[in-house]
């Protein structure tokens, strides 16, 4: 995601997706309930018409002219005896001037939350238009703001179909149904797998390459898809393409009582942000030859140190603090004082305290002046607060003139309600279900299909869903290393906002979907 995380002044509640606090957050509309008069209840009103908006344009990449038509419209999903029971409104993008239409590949794409909609990986990266927004983590201003062509689209590989999940974007709950039956682990999963069917049977692309494409919580539900499709659909794929995923929980920042693996995969983004705002005591040659050492410490004497608890000496915990401030630039007595233990979200505020400042968590670039200059974490994400409403106010602008579509109604960007009502997995409510780990569902999904093939990129200052961390968890996950692809990009969880990483992302996706 956009992986969206809330900051309190006493914890970070992980929101993952975008982001969830200065966006916004607005409760998804709900078709009306039947009352009940004389104890009889009505039925549910029919739902309107379903909407569509056709327009024709046309870009330029690699010096080609790149003609295509994009449609918003309404995609209906109904149970097994034709009653509706949610409406996705999606926005997708197919290649003009195509022989067989079949034989182009076609992506799903949505980022995560849970409860997001996928306006960002639209308007950042994949779609054929792209926010205007500094490459340098600088702060962008106020509006107005300015949408610009895209020449590194994944349009110039694959046609494209934005997801955004029931309760988000325009998304809705028809008939029976309500938006809070859709949220959860494998109620978002079946409704997503059930709009993908939908779609392909609507446009006949049954028979076309296809990929999914998730970012942050789009990592689980990227993967819980895979089964969905494959298993119970006959929908194979070719490929799944994360973008700063969520996997495994136990590898991420939010579940740390007990849980040392966290500590160490995340402890290599720590000293990235450390380099990168010049707090480190001794000098680098560059980026790479910091982490490689730090990445050897950490997965070596770091971990076995960690391992080892309360049965190290004094003088052995002075050892290991000395290190973990020439890699981080904390200060010794902090480390001490944290046992060792470096939580990523109290480092946002604790790397730039003497500067009255705290960097982002999605994307550490970021930094700015904090109110309460005393406090344990972060007042706000200045990543968050510095991109989020340029999304908002653009995508707005761009649906209506661009895409032709007059719609009244409220884009639901972040639900902050969805995020806090989310369900848990079905086969994970026994006394002792512990972390959310979808890595078993994606790698058999490559030994259920051995043409399927996983990409996976990171950035190095995401301090959310870290590299390493990912690193760690795909190279545990029985996936055949010949079919995966891991890239790790100077930037943050959206490292597509990075123009040298927007590029080379685009590259590389590229070249896996061209089967190169």
């Amino acid at each position: 995601m956009r992986e969206i995380l809330r900051m309190r002044k006493a914890t970070f509640a992980i929101l993952l997706t975008l982001f969830v606090s200065t966006t916004a957050a607005v409760r998804a509309d709900e078709p009306p309930k039947g009352d009940k008069p004389g104890g009889m209840e009505k039925a549910a009103p029919a739902p309107p018409a379903p909407r569509k908006f056709v327009t024709h344009h046309r870009f330029t990449a690699g010096g080609v002219d790149l003609p295509y038509t994009a449609t918003a419209e309404d995609i209906d999903l109904k149970d097994r005896d034709g009653k509706p029971t949610a409406r996705f409104f999606t926005i997708s993008y197919t290649a003009e001037g195509v022989k067989r239409q079949e034989d182009r590949p076609i992506t799903f794409f949505f980022n995560g939350g849970p409860g997001s909609a996928s306006v960002f990986l639209h308007l950042g990266f994949v779609g054929p238009r792209r926010i205007d927004i500094p490459s340098d983590a600088q702060d962008p201003g106020a509006p107005p703001y300015r949408l610009k062509d895209n020449p590194s689209s994944l349009l110039r590989f694959t046609d494209l179909v934005e997801v955004d999940p029931v309760g988000t974007g325009f998304s809705r709950a028809l008939g029976e149904k309500k938006d809070a039956d859709f949220w959860g682990y494998d109620e978002d999963a079946d409704s997503v797998a059930d709009f993908i069917r939908a779609f392909l049977t609507v446009h006949d692309r049954w028979n076309s390459p296809k990929y999914v494409l998730g970012e942050s919580y789009g990592g689980i539900r990227g993967s819980m898809l895979v089964p969905r499709l494959q298993q119970q659909m006959g929908i194979n794929l070719n490929g799944v393409i994360l973008i700063s995923p969520a996997i495994n929980m136990g590898a991420l920042p939010f579940a740390t009582n007990g849980n040392d693996l966290t500590y160490a995969t995340h402890l290599p983004t720590l000293a990235a942000t450390a380099w990168y705002h010049k707090k480190l005591p001794d000098s680098w040659p560059s980026l790479q030859a910091l982490l490689t050492e730090v990445e050897q410490f950490a997965s070596g004497e770091y971990l076995q140190a960690l391992f080892r608890g309360d049965s190290l000496s004094q003088a052995e915990k002075g050892q290991i603090a000395d290190k973990l401030h020439r890699y981080t630039g904390v200060s010794k007595q902090y480390i001490l004082n944290s046992n060792l233990r470096l939580y990523a979200p109290r480092f946002a505020k604790e790397l730039l305290r003497d500067e009255g400042m705290a960097t982002g968590f999605l994307d550490s670039r970021y930094a700015q002046k904090e109110l309460d200059k005393v406090s344990e974490f972060p007042n706000s994400d200045p990543f968050d607060a510095k991109t989020g409403p340029i999304y908002v106010a653009l995508f707005h602008q761009y649906l209506r003139d661009e895409l032709g579509a007059d719609i009244q109604e409220p884009y639901v960007t972040q639900n902050g309600e969805a995020n806090q009502s989310w369900k848990r997995r079905k086969n994970a409510t026994g006394a002792f279900a512990g972390f959310v780990d979808v890595t078993g569902d994606l790698a058999q999904g490559t030994k259920d299909n051995e043409a399927m093939r996983v990409f996976v990129a990171n950035g190095y200052y995401d301090l959310a869903t870290a590299y390493f961390a990912n690193t760690y968890m795909l190279n545990h996950s029985g996936i055949d290393p010949a079919r995966l692809t891991i890239r790790i990009y100077p930037a943050g969880h959206m490292m597509y906002l990075n123009q040298g990483s927007l590029e080379q992302l685009s590259k590389d996706i590229g070249a896996l979907i061209q089967g190169k």
